[in-house]
């Protein structure tokens, strides 16, 4: 029978199948017997199963329910390295809220609050250090301004000079060693408002550490108030934490989200009405001394 090679492109007479030498370049040439079964298909590997912290499947796949409960990244800063393991995390509570808090083990409190402290001491550094700059750069308006005010009226030079100033430079330094301790106050205070609120709708199934987990974790939308335009930052920074408490208690607690939003908003609308009722009972008060 004639042959063709497939390196050469040249005919040769052949007698049998199989692999050969071809005469022409040598190289080995293999003739499939026409008559032979064809092998049997090779099955495909099955797809490999997302992670609980994978990208959103494609529109119209059902994923689990539950999906099993992983460690954060923060959780595992000895592998990972602390600074990669901040970020990672950082980048999954502030930005996918929803698929990170519905699979977050919530029995990593220590981590989860080890986060959030570290949140909100680099925004409260950066807030300290940016409130005195403006102060010492501002300071000399001020003074020169006050100099035109009478000494009858009832301004207290020093104590606005100091305020303006941002205070002493022992004041400052005692607000950086300080931050980490008011954060874990404010983490703890803030977990149990949110907590108590649940409880009162009995919006708590997973306990007190599925919350304290979310406050933790959500504290990484207050690394906003790094940015030097301190007003505008901590009021981005508190909606956006707002909404990540929400989503993040939705998934955790396994509320629904009317229960989830009420938790979350409830403590600040009750502190906005405190301050919205102290205020014009303040100026009351101080017209009423005039």
């Amino acid at each position: 029978m004639l042959a063709r090679c497939a390196h050469c492109q040249k005919t040769f007479e052949t007698d049998r199948f199989g692999v050969q030498a071809c005469p022409h370049c040598g190289q080995q040439v293999h003739l499939a017997d026409p008559a032979a079964p064809a092998p049997p298909p090779v099955p495909e590997p099955p797809p490999a199963a997302p992670g609980p912290f994978a990208a959103p499947p494609v529109p119209g796949v059902m994923r689990p329910a539950d999906p099993q409960e992983t460690a954060a990244p923060f959780a595992r800063r000895r592998e990972l390295g602390f600074v990669r393991a901040w970020i990672d995390t950082w980048k999954l509570s502030a930005l996918q809220p929803g698929l990170f808090f519905r699979a977050v083990r919530i029995t990593d409190t220590g981590s989860a609050l080890l986060f959030g402290v570290v949140s909100l001491t680099i925004s409260s550094w950066f807030q300290t250090l940016y409130g005195a700059l403006m102060g010492a750069a501002t300071k000399g308006v001020v003074e020169q301004m006050l100099r035109q005010v009478p000494r009858s009226d009832q301004f207290e030079h020093a104590w606005v000079m100091r305020w303006v100033s941002g205070g002493s430079a022992l004041g400052v330094v005692a607000q950086l060693v300080g931050a980490p301790f008011f954060a874990l106050a404010v983490l703890l205070v803030s977990a149990a408002f949110f907590h108590i609120v649940l409880l009162a709708m009995r919006g708590a199934p997973r306990g007190f550490d599925a919350t304290l987990t979310v406050v933790g974790y959500a504290s990484a939308a207050h690394i906003i108030g790094a940015a030097p335009v301190p007003l505008l930052a901590n009021l981005a920074g508190l909606v956006w934490y707002v909404a990540v408490v929400a989503i993040g208690l939705q998934g955790a607690q396994r509320i629904s989200p009317n229960k989830a939003w009420t938790a979350a908003l409830l403590p600040f609308g009750l502190v906005c009405l405190c301050c919205c009722g102290a205020f014009p009972a303040g100026l009351f008060a101080a017209l009423r001394g005039h």
